[in-house]
């Protein structure tokens, strides 16, 4: 079969894997006719030697069911790792009751101090981008990796209770943002090492609705803390604890039970693990590599998408203070009173699960990417615009202005599938989460709370005009970055016509560490 036509074929029909030992078999003893040409390689995926190495007659007469192992991937990734999500991003709510529930004043914040918290969290965040994606995480197992840095940042969560003024609660939230870093990079990899293209973006959807239960989680939290009264440690101190042993509770977990690659998989038998590799071959990303390629870092910074990418991240992100550090003082602004805030803000995370879970599916279906992206923000922008402009009097339309807001935190989840499943090569795949997207998401953070002065209080018109803005430039990026797909897919299908070259050496070369760009038979999702 030749490349021309097994690159024709939908993204849907590449993904369908071989279910009986024969065509195994086959396709085994295809590659290892191959492999002579690349086999001294370094630089190739670590599953690379498993693939060729694999001897399908000993599994002679024995039938894989595909279904059975998507279960047993969903048994072991799904709730860990929304759980995870949950817990980082109840982190970042913690910081937004803590400040309704008495700490702004018990540590003597003032001024923008509280501003500043969620600001060099992010810078934090941004410079350790570098260092856990270029190295940490390429160097070592990225569900160690994770696990290690979640109890860090449990660690550092729980610490938050000892803080005594500004300086105090500044230095933990900047071991935060170093920690937390590693979050999206690892959870993305774990993604797409483990499912097909369609797959993955429907199971980000599932984990990064940790978001939406956070938001849930924790104002049912910050509401019982809030009854808290008559002790000797205020609620917002207790909360803190809670939330941070939780967190190392969650680590030890990772720790022990969270395979990094299929390889590491307990669960699965060597002929699973096989199938679901020559599965994972159709998306032409691989898993992962030890070895940092400088080559691909040349790559990814000379590569349009990755800029893009981190532009959508940021203006998408520019909300997110208003989703997670402000929304308790919004709706306070509103009239209602600290202990209302924390449970009226609750449905917000009900619209965030909710469109997670919506767009991923469909975009699992076949509803493109950029379509669904573009159906999320816009009641959003008219969330924005209902907070901006309705009268205080109005209450009830204010908060459904903030509910609607909540829509655009789906986007990002899309965001990060596009970056999961149009980047190839270890080093360039990281690279672009660890660096770029990530960095997106954070400048959109450091941005947003800086937009909320203390002498626009309380209404805030500035920042709420703002978020309105960037919500909707959103749109055209999104078109933007479709298009560049788009035509990259068309002239190498144009140029491929003229070419033959055999299925089973694309196959190798999903496993050769190939960049996107270094492999002419990948296709860009849009």
């Amino acid at each position: 079969m030749s490349r021309n036509s097994s690159s024709s074929m939908s993204e849907r029909e590449t993904e369908k894997l071989p279910c009986n030992i024969e065509v195994i078999s086959q396709t085994s003893k295809n590659l290892s006719g191959s492999i002579k040409q690349i086999s001294g390689s370094k630089d190739k995926d670590v599953v690379y030697d498993f693939i060729v190495n694999f001897d399908p007659d000993l599994y002679a007469g024995e039938k894989v069911d595909e279904k059975e192992i998507t279960k047993k991937l969903d048994k072991t990734f799904l709730l860990p790792l929304l759980i995870t999500y949950l817990f980082q991003f109840l982190d970042k709510v913690a910081l937004n009751y803590a400040k309704v529930m008495g700490l702004a004043v018990d540590l003597k914040l003032v001024g923008n101090q509280f501003s500043d918290l969620p600001t060099y969290f992010f810078v934090a965040y941004i410079i350790a981008e570098f260092f856990q994606g270029f190295y940490i995480i390429q160097k070592f197992p990225v569900a160690k990796v994770l696990a290690v840095n979640v109890f860090l940042w449990g660690i550092f969560i729980t610490l938050s209770a000892c803080a005594t003024n500004f300086a105090g609660i500044m230095v933990l939230r900047v071991l935060l943002g170093v920690t937390e870093s590693c979050i999206t990079p690892c959870l993305i990899l774990l993604t797409t090492s483990f499912y097909s293209k369609k797959e993955g973006t429907f199971r980000m959807g599932i984990w990064y609705s940790g978001l939406g239960f956070g938001q849930i989680v924790g104002g049912i939290i910050s509401f019982l803390f809030q009854l808290i009264e008559n002790t000797t440690i205020p609620g917002w101190k207790i909360m803190f604890i809670f939330i941070g042993a939780l967190n190392i509770f969650c680590a030890i977990y990772l720790y022990m039970f969270i395979p990094s690659t299929p390889l590491d998989h307990k669960g699965l038998s060597e002929l699973e693990k096989y199938t679901l590799l020559v599965k994972l071959s159709a998306g032409k990303i691989g898993v992962t590599s030890k070895k940092l390629i400088w080559s691909q870092i040349v790559e990814l910074f000379c590569d349009i998408q990755a800029y893009l990418l981190l532009i959508i991240s940021a203006t998408i992100s520019f909300s997110s203070n208003t989703i997670s550090t402000f929304s308790s003082i919004d709706i306070m602004s509103f009239g209602f009173s600290a202990k209302e805030a924390a449970l009226l803000n609750m449905p917000s995370g009900v619209v965030s699960i909710i469109s997670s879970f919506l767009s991923t599916f469909f975009i699992m279906k076949g509803v493109p990417r950029y379509l669904a992206i573009t159906v999320l923000i816009i009641p959003a922008v008219i969330g924005a615009a209902l907070m901006s402009f309705l009268p205080k009097s109005n209450q009830a339309g204010l908060l459904v202005g903030i509910y609607m807001i909540n829509t655009i935190t789906a986007p990002l989840a899309i965001c990060y599938s596009w970056a999961g499943v149009n980047f190839a090569g270890s080093t360039k795949k990281i690279g672009s989460t660890a660096v770029f997207i990530s960095i997106g998401f954070a400048l959109g953070n450091i941005v947003g709370p800086q937009s909320y002065r203390v002498k626009d209080a309380p209404d805030y018109y500035p920042a709420k005009i703002s978020m309105l803005i960037t919500q909707a430039v959103s749109i055209p990026l999104a078109w933007l970055i479709a298009l560049i797909y788009y035509l990259r897919n068309k002239r190498r299908n144009a140029k491929q016509a003229l070419e033959t070259v055999e299925i089973e050496d694309d196959m190798l070369n999903a496993w050769s560490n190939l960049t996107d760009f270094q492999n002419k038979s990948f296709r860009y999702s849009y």
